[in-house]
């Protein structure tokens, strides 16, 4: 059994969630409404966790990739997470050195990492809407109406 697979087996032991380790040494599980992947990464020895803050597959609008882009400044946003795009979505992530590592520590961080999750996913949510097609073309119309001698 690797450290990790030992680190997993502990984890699901002491919280009783069923967490299975695929090919790619990765597991995943979902808690307060936020989907979380543990993934080893060999070459780094550390462990990240991610999770989608919008909903992939959907379209990612101006307003909320700005939003994003303000949370994600110093990390003051995202409570030192990082926040990126991968595909069609938006993660949040962090990653842990495995080295000293223990199934208790794990899951401190696994919570404070899930409500820090809640909160940005939250915040981009709330972020404003993209104005109304009738309201572009009104915008543009009356901008267009200096251009006129």
């Amino acid at each position: 059994m690797t450290p990790f697979e030992s680190l997993i087996s502990e984890l699901a032991a002491a919280t009783g969630l069923p967490l299975q380790i695929d090919a790619r040494e990765s597991c995943s599980l979902e808690t307060d409404g936020a989907i979380l992947t543990l993934q080893h990464r060999r070459e780094f020895d550390d462990v990240v966790i991610y999770a989608p803050v919008t909903e992939p597959g959907e379209p990612l609008t101006p307003e909320t990739l700005r939003a994003a882009l303000s949370l994600a400044f110093n990390g003051q946003g995202t409570r030192g997470n990082f926040l990126g795009l991968v595909e069609d979505a938006l993660l949040l992530s962090t990653s842990i050195p495995m080295e000293g590592l223990s199934a208790e520590a794990l899951g401190g961080r696994l919570l404070a990492f899930v409500d820090a999750a809640l909160v940005v996913r939250d915040a981009l949510e709330s972020a404003p809407a993209p104005p109304a097609p009738a309201a572009m073309v009104a915008d543009q119309s009356e901008s267009a109406d200096f251009m006129k001698v």
